[in-house]
């Protein structure tokens, strides 16, 4: 292609081809960006130490329990809890059998080296710091808070254990304490005991999800090779999308391990950038190798087939890509670190996949022209139709009925959408643990028993005021009587209907001007209930015993956030929608020159969404169909970070298949087709990529769906389901039929717009 060829070319059309031009320069830059993008990764260790935000009041309880006490992550405690069938707490074995382990865990300690100059110095410090059992209280056993009979006719206690540290710090160090509770047990007689807090639930929480994660990678990559090997009938075609999407994948994880340095990421950040990566690196490739692939079985040349890949599929890529980009943009609207972070992974990634589609993408093809096709499959491996497949027989029958298919999916959508009205969002509490996190068995316990609320308390925050204390008789009268009103609604702590359990606990700081006060809510922390007793203590309680007097007391802890945190979600929500979906218009605006166009793509990719969010509601919160399949059992409750997370990584996604199609569409009919000629065309002819694009985010997401975190379980299950009913319900009849029904006022652009530049997808 001479160079007076190129007038008229955009810019991203003549980036795409000087790489071609120049591969050999390009390929070797980007093995020397990924060469130091894996060194970086090795020499530079990502810090993922984000600090604990909570918005609202909770917020500034914690804050101020973090300044006043010197805790950074929250105070430590364990609770470790004794069952036997026949003894009671009053028997010497029984006794024996906890103040021996108890004893056994105050005397832990942690061993640390470090280098010196000459030698190591070896340091170490306890590990627990205090304890508490029913027999540090003097309490009768009848009347004890640390005393329940099982169904046997025995006792079940329990052990308070309070560790050094925060909780980042003890998760360092549970590991002594179930080795010492695991040999108590072994040795005991007849005894059951357990242990469970939020530092031992954190550990094996986090070690549970690191291992379904790699197991989700060792599963995504081979997955993912199979689809591309059946799309393209080709090993070398199907290596070369997962070969770019890994290249992006290593580049973006070595830039956001630099930033980390300064700006600390929440460590999910990777999951996120492996999946946002196979997603859109796999899909861009996907998208213009196919068109290379079509141009050359139609008899263009190795060159023309490349300009035309890169000037329409490779312009489509881009224009989709900076839809991605901006839709996931909103998360930084939410005010949250850890949305904050995983948006930034998130854009960094698919920035990468751009650029490389862009750059690298065409170097390749350049490079290997028809031997893109070796290694051909036997049976797969022939050539494809150009009749779109299953889907262009489908889009036949919609074009040809368009008002009567078009009503019936609609109506299909809008039902599966409709329990969106009922959505519940919180945070899953212990109680949704796998059964393979061994605390959870010291929880459920300690429900059965005593009170859930124990290994999550609300924390309520009594600050003394400026050149005050809270030994002040004021204050104190203030504590105490919310703390008998407290213990009023925890009289019958075994009864299902109290608010309250026991037992209530208090700390003082060093300096004396904040009390802290630690209230067993009888409910897990994201149930109805449990958020009716936080309520109760800050719209009742509080205000009858505090005030306007002497001090200041704040509810924090885990129920009260997530009051806080879902409030925060529901104001911000439409401030992310708005601007999501404004840009999103924008963008469709200005590639199609169409204010219908963009309208509709709006509106359909908000139909998928807001199915995908009526499904997680029936599946999730109600419990309909799949609990067995994907081993869960449904709480009511859809984690509150959810749908808006979800909302800004599927629009964008969703929008890459709109813009493939519609600029398949557009361009057959700048070429001179009708509208309905358009249509089919544009249909037919990205039938099979879009399905195989799918496919591959379909599989990524359903492996997430099957892990053990039941977070996890809604994202895979809610993305999935986006993806798949936009691939087909949408894609295969919504848009054809809607494109049939309005004809040529599809292309309808106000007068007072027509200065919008002019984006020809055919060049």
């Amino acid at each position: 292609m001479s160079s007076d060829d190129h007038h008229g070319e955009s810019i991203i059309t003549r980036i795409a081809m000087w790489s071609a031009h120049h591969r050999r320069t390009v390929a070797l830059g980007w093995v020397v960006i990924v060469i130091i993008a894996l060194a970086g990764c090795s020499a530079i260790k990502a810090d993922t130490e984000i600090k604990p935000e909570a918005p609202g009041e909770s917020g500034k309880a914690f804050n101020l329990f973090q300044e006043r006490f010197g805790v950074e992550q929250g105070n430590a405690q364990e609770i470790v809890v004794f069952s036997h069938p026949s003894l009671t707490v009053d028997d010497a074995e029984y006794r024996d059998t906890v103040q021996g382990l108890v004893e056994s865990l105050r005397g832990l300690r942690s061993v640390t080296t470090q280098a010196a100059v000459a030698t190591d110095v070896v340091s170490s410090k306890r590990i627990v710091s205090a304890t508490t059992t029913h027999y540090d209280i003097g309490a009768p056993r009848e009347v004890s808070p640390f005393v329940a009979q099982n169904d046997g006719g025995g006792d079940v206690t329990f052990a308070l254990v309070d560790l050094e540290g925060d909780v980042r710090e003890a998760a360092d160090n549970v590991g002594p304490l179930l080795e010492t509770v695991a040999k108590a047990r072994s040795a005991s007689n007849g005894f059951d005991i357990l242990m469970g807090g939020e530092a031992t639930i954190n550990k094996e929480r986090n070690d549970i999800v690191e291992e379904d994660f790699g197991f989700a990678l060792f599963l995504n990559l081979p997955i993912t090779l199979v689809i591309l090997i059946l799309a393209f009938g080709a090993i070398v075609a199907a290596l070369v999308p997962l070969a770019l999407a890994l290249t992006a994948i290593i580049a973006a994880t070595a830039v956001l391990a630099v930033i980390s340095r300064g700006y600390p990421l929440e460590k999910a950040y990777t999951e996120i950038v492996l999946l946002m990566g196979l997603a859109t690196g796999i899909d861009y490739a996907l998208f213009v190798i196919s068109r290379f692939r079509t141009e050359r079985a139609a008899g263009c040349s190795k060159d023309e087939a490349l300009h035309a890949a890169v000037s329409t599929s490779g312009k489509a890529v881009v224009f989709a890509g900076v839809t991605v980009l901006l839709a996931i943009g909103g998360m930084f609207l939410v005010g949250n670190a850890v949305f904050t972070s995983l948006g930034l992974a998130a854009i960094v990634v698919v920035a990468f996949a751009v650029v490389i589609s862009a750059t690298l993408l065409p170097a390749i093809l350049a490079m290997l022209g028809d031997n893109v096709n070796a290694l051909r499959i036997p049976i797969i491996g022939g050539r494809r139709g150009a009749g779109g497949g299953v889907w262009g027989f489908i889009s036949d029958r919609v074009l040809a009925r368009p008002a009567v298919l078009a009503s019936v999916a609609l109506v299909g959508l809008l039902a599966l959408a409709a329990p969106v009205v009922t959505l519940n969002l919180g945070f899953n509490g212990n109680k949704s643990l796998s059964d393979d996190v061994a605390a959870k068995k010291a929880v459920i316990a300690l429900e059965e028993n005593f009170t859930l609320g124990l290994t999550s308390p609300a924390m309520l925050v009594v600050d003394a005021g400026k050149d005050r204390n809270v030994f002040a008789p004021a204050i104190q009268s203030q504590v105490n009587a919310l703390v008998d009103r407290v213990g009023a609604e925890t009289a019958s702590a075994s009864s299902p209907d109290a608010l309250y359990g026991a037992p209530i606990q208090t700390d003082i700081n060093d300096a004396g001007d904040t009390e802290l006060v630690q209230i067993p809510i009888n409910a897990d922390t994201g149930e109805q209930k449990a958020i009716e007793a936080v309520n109760y203590l800050r719209d009742d309680l509080i205000p009858e015993t505090f005030g306007d007097g002497q001090g200041r007391a704040l509810v924090t802890g885990f129920s009260a956030f997530n009051i806080d945190f879902r409030d925060n979600i529901m104001f911000r929500t439409p401030i992310v929608f708005g601007f999501v979906l404004s840009l999103a218009f924008l963008v469709m605006l200005f590639t199609f020159r169409s204010i219908v166009i963009a309208t509709k793509a709006i509106l359909l990719n908000l139909l998928s969404v807001g199915a995908a969010y009526g499904l997680l509601v029936l599946v999730f919160q109600e419990g309909w169909a799949l609990e067995g399949v994907l081993k869960f059992k449904a709480t009511g409750i859809i984690e509150s970070w959810l749908p808006l997370f979800l909302f800004s990584i599927l629009f964008g996604l969703s929008m890459d298949y709109h813009m493939f199609i519609m600029g398949r569409i557009k361009e057959a009919h700048e070429r001179g087709a009708s509208n309905d000629e358009a249509i089919s065309i544009g249909v037919k002819a990205t039938a099979g990529t879009i399905t195989n694009a799918a496919a591959i985010m379909v599989a990524v997401a359903l492996i997430f769906a099957f892990t053990r975190e039941i977070s996890l379980k809604q994202f895979g299950f809610g993305l999935a389901s986006a993806i798949f009913i936009d691939a087909t319900v949408i894609r295969a009849i919504l848009l054809p039929a809607s494109m049939k029904l309005l004809g040529e006022a599809n292309w309808y652009l106000p007068g007072w717009l027509q200065w919008l530049p002019r984006i020809r997808m055919a060049e």
